[in-house]
């Protein structure tokens, strides 16, 4: 199907979600100010909000539940939370949550996120399954845009998604470590809202944002409809010194029903633009003289879903997405001094795509919750990515999952059980134009079972369980070759326990311990001696080793009756035997990712007024790898960063206007967390300020 029909077709959807549910609601039509559910739900800052019935993680019709025992490793971001941090994009927002490290390289793959020292994660939004290329998709998404992300570090929580990356890459995907779980912003009744802002960094033009959302909510009393709408715009200018500017256009819709206990929504989003790939400082001071960049770059998301709730004790869950991600790179251009070059470098046109659906049942029998759930994914792609000059695929992951909670003892104790696997199948995978690869070709699957528990030791403490083997089965689409011996897939082990306590509204402790460990992880020989050439190629070697990374994670979190709120959180690592490219296992600890992560939320409200304090603290690393090689005794992390921000609300008659005054990078902070073609500094100090009118 072409890409003019798929979108003729979600908008003929549209048509009829619109039109059928406000047909059922007929001329009686009631206007009400606020149709959520009254479920209460714990933000990250730790304040409890309201919620719609979908969004409460004890409820059978959430697509996203997740057991009990893996709950103490779910971290909520809602609006209110997204405001209070005023971050730049996704990828700063990420670097809010805790035990996760976001490093930026500037070049072709842009962020990278880690979670407690390592591994790969999963991104769904609205349904939609994201690929591999997920950092480079979510960069433009309006922050505005999201209602809430959930963040899911739960080893036993096996039915959300696949446990191995969709799409394609270069090397061995890995077990994913989590989810980071987007939903977009649904209307909460008629209204409107535009926002745009101005920010400032000494020395660079000035970045500007605006957006506009409309959207309306219909309800009576067994039947309800919602539309809404997005635009959003960016222009961050740059100069040729720092060369990391970006353009996006956004466009967002998305609508809905419910209709006794049926319910349907559907989303469609395209973001378009350009993205600067960042010069590089050496460790001398120089800049680096390439010249590279997407023009333009663009992503399309469409998304649907429905439930179906039988009864109190049984619901059906069902989606279908398709997403298609292209770019247009520029890599032979040079800056060669002080002067730009003129002459335009050859371009090098990628594009990515994937449909998929994913089906799940949730029931309850008395104190028993039983969990099915089924995805499937197909995935195509053609052109220059990444690294890899020349890339095409086909594949298929299917997977299935189940787990079984029950309840012991009035709820007193719970335990919980799963098993999923994932299988992928190759019809096509080929790094090379004149390379003839193997083709319908099924990898070994992925094979995980999942075991948790949890206890209410008194009203105060329980302590939740978890523990995790998996066999990945599949070490990637594309040939990693050793230049000795066999490599062999990765098996992952992985076990936390979390102590809670809950003293009193203002002050709520948890203490994690966390430990990973996987048997036969694959590294890049990035060594000169270890590479091959294939068909015009050079491609390096791979190594295998078993690796061991375990830690402490500490969160504080509270509220005051001074309209004081807090969240403060710690991510300790006490051991990380990581594979080195030479195919050894070294301490990684202060080698290539930081020992120590810090963050902290200090929330302050009084009358009109609200004041946000977060801080940001990572120690410091001294070796960066990367597809060009391995950078030694190179300065990274190591920095304290403070945002801060003040806000103000302006109500009249209908309208509510919120101007924001912020700082991010307080300090000036000129941090770098990786080295490729030299540092990646941040900007530093910025200035902003942001209005937003809702009416």
């Amino acid at each position: 199907m072409s890409s003019s029909q798929k979108w003729l077709g979600s908008l003929s959807l549209v048509v009829a979600s619109l039109t059928f549910p406000l047909s059922l609601i007929g001329a009686d039509t009631v206007y009400e100010l606020d149709p959520i559910s009254a479920t209460g739900n714990t933000s990250s800052n730790g304040s409890t909000h309201v919620v719609r019935e979908e969004l409460n993680p004890t409820s059978i019709v959430n697509p996203h539940k997740v057991e009990s025992s893996a709950q103490a490793g779910v971290e909520i971001f809602t609006q209110e939370d997204i405001k209070d941090l005023a971050p730049k994009d996704m990828f700063d927002l990420l670097g809010h949550a805790t035990g996760v490290d976001v490093t930026y390289q500037g070049r072709k793959s842009p962020y990278f996120v880690n979670v407690r020292g390592g591994g790969s994660l999963t991104y769904i939004i609205d349904g939609a399954i994201l690929p591999s290329t997920a950092n480079k998709m979510l960069q433009k998404l309006p922050l505005n845009a999201i209602e809430e992300i959930q963040i899911v570090r739960g080893s036993s929580s096996l039915t959300l998604g696949p446990s191995i990356n969709i799409g394609s890459s270069t090397s061995g995907s890995g077990l994913n470590v989590g989810y980071i779980i987007i939903k977009t912003k649904q209307p909460e009744k008629t209204e409107a809202i535009l926002s745009g802002s101005l920010e400032k960094t000494e020395g660079i033009p000035a970045t500007n944002k605006e957006s506009l959302y409309v959207g309306s909510r219909i309800t009576n009393d067994d039947s309800s409809a919602f539309v809404g709408g997005m635009w959003s715009g960016l222009d961050q200018r740059t100069n040729d010194t720092w060369f990391d500017g970006q353009t996006a256009d956004v466009k967002m819709a998305n609508t809905g029903f419910t209709y006794k206990n049926l319910s349907a929504k559907l989303l469609a989003y395209k973001d378009t633009g350009t993205f600067d790939m960042q010069r590089g400082v050496s460790v001398l001071g120089t800049l680096d003289n390439s010249k590279w960049y997407y023009d333009p770059i663009t992503t399309q998301i469409v998304s649907g879903d429905a439930t179906l709730q039988w009864n109190e004790n049984h619901a059906t869950l069902a989606s279908m997405f398709g997403t298609r991600y292209e770019h247009t790179e520029y890599s032979n251009e040079s800056f060669g001094g002080t002067t730009p070059s003129t002459t335009i470098g050859n371009p090098k046109p990628y594009w990515e795509k994937t449909d998929g659906f994913s089906l799940r049942h949730n029931m309850r029998y008395g104190d028993t919750t039983v969990m099915l759930g089924v995805q499937s994914t197909d995935s195509s792609g053609y052109g220059a990515n990444n690294s890899a000059s020349y890339n095409r695929f086909d594949v298929n992951v299917l997977g299935w999952a189940g787990t079984v909670e029950q309840k012991l003892f009035n709820g007193q104790v719970i335990l919980d059980g799963g098993y999923r696997q994932d299988q992928k199948h190759i019809d096509y995978s080929s790094t090379s134009a004149t390379k003839n690869p193997d083709n319908d070709t099924d990898m070994a699957p992925a094979k995980i079972y999942a075991l948790g528990a949890k206890w209410q030791m008194t009203p105060t403490y329980n302590i939740s369980t978890r523990y995790y083997h998996g066999d990945e089965g599949t070490m990637g689409d594309f040939d990693v070759k050793s230049k000795t011996g066999t490599l062999h897939a990765e098996t992952q082990e992985r076990f936390e326990t979390s102590l809670e306590a809950n003293y009193d509204k203002a002050f709520n402790p948890m203490l994690t311990w966390f430990s990973v460990k996987t048997d036969n992880e694959k590294a890049q020989d990035t060594s000169a001696t270890n590479t091959y050439i294939l068909n015009g190629q050079t491609y390096y070697y791979y190594t295998e080793s078993d690796t061991k990374r375990n830690g402490l994670e500490l969160l504080l979190k509270g509220q005051f009756s001074t309209g004081t709120s807090y969240k403060a959180s710690w991510t300790h690592l006490l051991q990380y035997d990581a594979i080195a490219s030479s195919g050894v296992t070294t301490d990684n600890i202060g080698n290539s990712n930081p020992e120590d992560l810090y963050t902290v939320l200090l929330t302050q409200e009084w009358d009109k007024y609200r004041a946000n304090l977060s801080v940001q603290k990572e120690s410091g690393w001294h070796t960066s790898t990367s597809a060009m090689g391995t950078a030694y005794n190179v300065d990274l992390g190591n920095f304290t960063r403070v945002d801060t921000n003040i806000m103000r609300d302006f109500k009249t008659s209908g309208t509510t206007t919120t101007v924001t005054l912020y700082v991010r990078n307080l300090t000036d902070e000129h941090y770098a967390t990786r080295y490729t073609t030299g540092y990646y500094y941040d900007r530093g100090r910025v200035f902003g300020l942001d209005v937003s009118m809702k009416y």
